[in-house]
């Protein structure tokens, strides 16, 4: 949220703002979203889900992901943020990347 909230407030994403770097925040969201749905039972010790639809509702999530590192690198070649700003942001990408394949280890691991 906080780079949306940047660039928000700095006029990057209205109608007349950069369709990839919309895109890159957009996937990002979307991402943060699906991870919560896939995960959602666990916060309340409601582990009743097959771990399989834990790791195919997280293999989407990654999808998303994906997208939006592939529009991040489209990003960075247009000069819209700061280096800093975007390779912060490409940080968390692939910590959240990781955390995604360490979960889907983990719950492959109930299959067997």
């Amino acid at each position: 949220m906080a780079m949306w909230h940047f660039c928000d407030e700095s006029g990057l994403l209205g109608e007349n703002g950069d369709a990839d770097l919309r895109r890159m925040i957009f996937q990002f969201q979307t991402a943060g979203a699906k991870i919560a749905g896939a995960l959602d039972g666990l916060a309340y010790d409601e582990d009743l889900r097959a771990g399989g639809f834990i790791v195919a509702a997280l293999k989407r999530a990654l999808n998303y992901l994906h997208q939006s590192v592939s529009a991040a690198e489209k990003v960075a070649g247009k000069n819209l943020l700061d280096s800093e700003r975007l390779e912060s942001f490409r940080a968390d990408l692939f910590e959240v990347r990781e955390e995604i394949l360490r979960l889907m280890k983990r719950f492959r691991g109930d299959r067997q």
